[in-house]
Formats: structure tokens, sequence, C-alpha cells
């Protein structure tokens, strides 16, 4: 078990969207041609505010979040690989962005800071002062993964997050030290469309990742004492 909360993996490619609810609180929930006004639909039929853009539009995925618990949307329409890595980029927020900042919380201020990260009670000001608490998000929270060009990042806080939600999904789907190892080995080009098809990546994001990585091993084999010439014997 990782901080995750999701138990290694033992075989890809790896389906989050059966695996995640058993060890997580989520519910996956598939929709054709999934747009905002579904996701308010279900959040209302729970009865859970849902700060939603009256805007309709299409979308990829989303997490829906409130009490520790979540409901991730996905688009059945899509690819299946497709569908796969946006399974686990709305489970990477749900970690990242609600699961362990709860934690945190619980762990500075105790059960009795559940009311407030629930909605149901405003912070007092020494909660409010806390920088633990400052970095916890109350109540509702809401994940869209847009489709672009409709989809624009309001902020660098967003494209953080979007980032980070999206590296945890690759590591989900497609460790990075096994990816790196089928790079090792796979010459040339033919590298990405080997670990897409391994891992069941959708072959942008399996690029994206594999580049990434290589840069990495790259950087960590490059030496400063090497590049100056310099004699360390």
């Amino acid at each position: 078990m990782v901080i995750s909360g999701l138990q290694a993996c033992t075989s890809y490619p790896r389906d989050l969207a059966v695996e995640a609810p058993y060890q997580l609180s989520v519910e996956t929930v598939p929709i054709p041609k999934l747009t905002t006004a579904h996701v308010a639909e279900w959040t209302s039929k729970r009865k859970v505010p849902h700060p939603i853009s009256d805007t309709d539009r299409e979308i990829y995925g989303c997490m829906v979040a409130w009490k520790g618990s979540a409901l991730l949307f996905h688009d059945t329409g899509d690819s299946e690989d497709e569908q796969r890595f946006t399974v686990a980029h709305e489970v990477a927020h749900f970690v990242l962005d609600h699961v362990i900042p709860r934690e945190r919380a619980l762990r500075h201020f105790g059960e009795g800071i559940l009311p407030v990260l629930d909605g149901k009670r405003d912070a007092s000001l020494e909660e409010k002062l806390s920088s633990v608490f400052g970095q916890v998000p109350l109540g509702v929270q809401v994940k869209l993964m847009d489709r672009n060009p409709s989809g624009h990042l309001a902020s660098g806080a967003i494209a953080e997050a979007e980032r980070r939600a999206d590296r945890l999904a690759l590591e989900f789907l497609a460790p990075a030290e096994l990816v790196r190892r089928m790079l090792r080995i796979t010459p040339g080009e033919d590298g990405v469309p080997r670990v897409a098809s391994r891992f069941g990546l959708p072959e942008d994001k399996a690029r994206g990742y594999a580049r990434a990585l290589m840069r990495q091993e790259r950087a960590q084999r490059f030496s400063i004492i090497e590049f100056l010439g310099e004699d360390r014997s």
C-alpha cells in the first residue's frame, strides 16, 4: 500500500475504473458524451451543492469530492486508453487535492475540524490563520478535465494542479522505473508506441512521459566535473 491508498499493481494495463472503488472512497460514473450538465444533474440528485459553471460544455472527466468521498466521471465515448487516463487523472486529483489535505488538517486540528472541512460550520479565526489550514480546501470540490480548445485554465495554480494530477496518473498507470527500463532497451522511435501499448496509454501522453523521463535521466547522468574536464582522481 502506498500513500495514494491504492495497492501496488501487478499487471498492466491497469483499469482504475474497476480497481479504485474497491480501495478508495470513490464511485466511478461512466457517461457517453460527458458534459458539465451531466455532472450538475448527478450532484443535484445527491443533494450536493455544486459550484459548476452554468455554461454547458463537453469534458473528458470530472471529480466531485466532499466529506472524504468522490464521484469520478468519465466519457465512455472516448477511446479505451483515453478513458483509462481520465479516470487515473481524477483519482490523482482525489488523492492530491482532497484526501491528503484533509488528513493533514485532521492531524493538525483533530476530529473537531471535520464540520469545517465538510462545510457545516465556518472556520474560526485561529483556524484560518493556521498555515496548515490555509492549504486545505473546504466543502465540495470540483475538478473539471476540459476539452481543448473550449476549456481554459484560469490560473497558474490550476495549471500546476492539473500538471501534478497528470504526473501522478502516469505513475499509477505506468510506473516511471518500468517505463525507463523499457525505453533503455527499445531502439529509437519504437519506444513510445511500445510504452503506449504495454501500459494502455494514449500515444500523446506516452510520448510526453517518455520525453520527460529521458530528460530526467540525462540530467542525472550529467556531471559538472566531467563537463569542466576536471580530474577527480
